[in-house]
C-alpha cells in the first residue's frame, strides 16, 4: 500500500512541476531580427493602423495596417533611406528599430529593439 502512495505523489509532484514550468516561458519579443527579414508581432488585441518601422535611424517602411496577433514580416532590402538608398544588409547591420503605429482607439504604440532611433 506504501508503494501507491508513493507513486501518486511522485506523479502529483511532476505534475505541479510541468505546470509551473510551463508558466515561466518567456513572452515572444515583438520584435525579430534575422538575417535577411524583420518580423514584427501586433502582441495587443487591437489592430494597429499607420505603422511606421525605422531601421538604424534613417532606413524606413510603412504599412497600412496590422490585425491582433498579426505578423509583418519585411525583407532588409526594402528598407529606403530619405534619398532612395536601400539597406544593404551586406555592408551594415541592423542596430536599432522603431515601430510606431496607432491603435484602433487611437493609442499611441512605440516598440524599441537594440538602440532605438535617435531623434
Amino acid at each position: 500500500m506504501t508503494r501507491r502512495r508513493d507513486r501518486g505523489g511522485v506523479r502529483a509532484l511532476a505534475l505541479v512541476a510541468a505546470l509551473w514550468a510551463g508558466g515561466c516561458e518567456e513572452p515572444r519579443p515583438a520584435i525579430v531580427v534575422e538575417s535577411f527579414q524583420i518580423q514584427i508581432e501586433n502582441q495587443t488585441g487591437e489592430k494597429w493602423t499607420d505603422i511606421e518601422v525605422w531601421l538604424n535611424d534613417h532606413y524606413r517602411v510603412t504599412a497600412r495596417e496590422l490585425d491582433p496577433g498579426g505578423r509583418l514580416v519585411v525583407p532588409l532590402d526594402t528598407f529606403v533611406a530619405g534619398f532612395g538608398q536601400r539597406f544593404d544588409r551586406r555592408r551594415q547591420a541592423p542596430f536599432g528599430i522603431e515601430v510606431t503605429a496607432r491603435t484602433a482607439s487611437g493609442r499611441a504604440i512605440r516598440i524599441d529593439w537594440g538602440k532605438g532611433r535617435r531623434r
